[in-house]
């Protein structure tokens, strides 16, 4: 039998499967254990957590709520209290004040190339799952689409993080096998995944924040089908899921980290080492990129120390949080709670308003100077390409090969690099071997040397480096 396809049919089926196939290469993708962009550049994602923005935290946020030992529905309290029209011109005060464009300005300033949003199941529905609407009769995503809008006018990236979900607990960490709220879930992603379908802005879908690991991931598969289903292309974040290649695809595999808490760095670096080291190496064996999506570290030093592992390993990463209220270590910056913070349940709606209306004020805001510029010094290093790439970073041409190297390594930069330095160093940070950059290609000898991963910083004559990682077989 014989099938015949009518030319303007076939034309068009095969213009749509162009079509997709451009706009899937738009997005962020993975390749091995590498995000790639459009132009096949690699692409390390240094972000910042706008925590407190669409999902509230007392604790954080300068809240006081004798109602809620959970700590994060300020929403639902203020429902009890006033109107509908009250409480959305609150929440709408709030958020119009926590993260502003001149917020966004800073952290583009300080090197960020992402911002993490976390946010919940409130943020899209109603307390009866019913769907917020626009003026046009569609779901509500405006608070969404600005946060891409804005990152969009600076270059940078947005990751979605679903932090609170239906009748989730103050553990943050339980999400129940109840048919209604995995469907919940599912149909909140969904709505998501169609919304933004192939946005290049978008660097990835945060299924769920810290959840218990269901029997066999069933719930993680049953949301990730679900976001699949109607986006095949974007990047999903998988927090505390098992590697596993052949299961998930285009995923980033993600943990939040907090155990760096010693006062000093040697206990931290002991914990480091016994705690996160072998995480970071298997996901690098693997060929699985890795995301750091929270983490905080007290300790100047350790902090400084812990982001020079996370770039040997190209680990992707964001800190908790930008902004906070009288929480001095938690945020870059930190507000005074004198003119910001409120007991909702008891101050009156003109004083709740008054209050909020403050959050983005720089004059009560306070400054973490130290821990900010540690984390901007390594948001705009160089330790691989950061982010959509500068000018500046793309014109750093360096290769090396053959990797993994056996009796030596050819490290070929351009013309620009002659007259600077090579240093090669093991991971600990001692230094195997160095040498100046004469041409265009330098042959570094490793014969005799340990197997290994060794650290290879190639720097030009204006003082700007970039570091590769090299894997090294030594001979038996």
């Amino acid at each position: 039998m014989t099938l015949h396809i009518k030319p303007n049919l076939l034309l068009t089926s095969l213009c749509l499967l162009w079509i997709t196939g451009v706009q899937a290469q738009r997005v962020l993708h993975t390749a091995g254990n590498e995000i790639l962009d459009s132009s096949g550049r690699q692409v390390i994602l240094h972000g910042v957590n706008l925590g407190g923005w669409l999902v509230t935290e007392d604790w954080m946020c300068g809240i006081t709520d004798t109602t809620d030992p959970e700590g994060r529905s300020a929403r639902q309290t203020l429902e009890g209290i006033y109107s509908p029209t009250q409480v959305t011109n609150l929440i709408n005060i709030w958020e119009d004040n926590w993260i502003t464009a001149a917020d966004m300005d800073t952290i583009k300033s300080l090197g960020f190339n992402c911002v993490r949003v976390p946010f919940g199941w409130r943020n899209l529905q109603n307390e009866n799952r019913q769907w917020y609407l626009d003026t046009t009769g569609h779901i509500d995503f405006s608070r969404f689409d600005w946060i891409v809008g804005q990152a969009a006018q600076r270059n940078m990236y947005v990751i979605f993080d679903f932090h609170v979900w239906l009748n989730q607990n103050k553990n943050y960490s339980g999400i129940s096998n109840v048919d209604s709220v995995i469907l919940n879930a599912c149909s909140i992603w969904k709505a998501v995944a169609e919304h933004f379908n192939n946005n290049p802005t978008v660097a990835a879908y945060d299924l769920l924040n810290e959840p218990t690991a269901s029997w066999n991931d069933t719930v993680m598969r049953l949301i990730y089908d679900t976001v699949r289903s109607v986006d095949p292309s974007h990047i999903i974040a998988l927090e505390w899921i098992s590697f596993d290649t052949s299961r998930w695809h285009n995923v980033l595999y993600e943990n939040h980290w907090y155990g760096l808490t010693a006062g000093s760095l040697s206990p931290n670096i002991h914990y480091f080492d016994s705690a996160y080291l072998p995480v970071l190496q298997k996901a690098d064996s693997m060929r699985a990129p890795y995301y750091v999506g929270e983490t905080q570290v007290p300790n100047d030093s350790s902090l400084a120390w812990s982001l020079n592992q996370y770039c040997i390993y190209q680990t992707n990463w964001s800190p908790w949080t930008y902004k906070t209220i009288n929480q001095w270590g938690w945020g870059l910056l930190s507000f005074y709670p004198n003119h910001t913070s409120v007991n909702i349940v008891t101050a009156p709606y003109d004083t709740i308003a008054a209050r909020w209306s403050q959050v983005s004020n720089p004059m009560n805001c306070y400054e973490l100077q130290d821990i900010k510029t540690i984390w901007s010094n390594a948001a705009k290093s160089i330790c691989a390409p950061n982010g959509i790439p500068s000018a500046t970073v793309q014109n750093l041409k360096v290769n090396i090969y053959p990797n993994p190297a056996t009796d030596y390594v050819i490290v070929e930069t351009d013309e620009t690099f002659v007259g600077g330095t090579i240093l090669v160093t093991d991971i600990t940070g001692r230094q195997i071997t160095n040498a100046v950059i004469k041409n265009t290609e330098t042959e570094i000898p490793f014969s005799g040397s340990s197997s290994g991963i060794y650290l290879v910083k190639i720097t030009n004559l204006n003082r700007q480096s970039i570091v590769k990682k090299l894997a090294v077989s030594g001979h038996q």
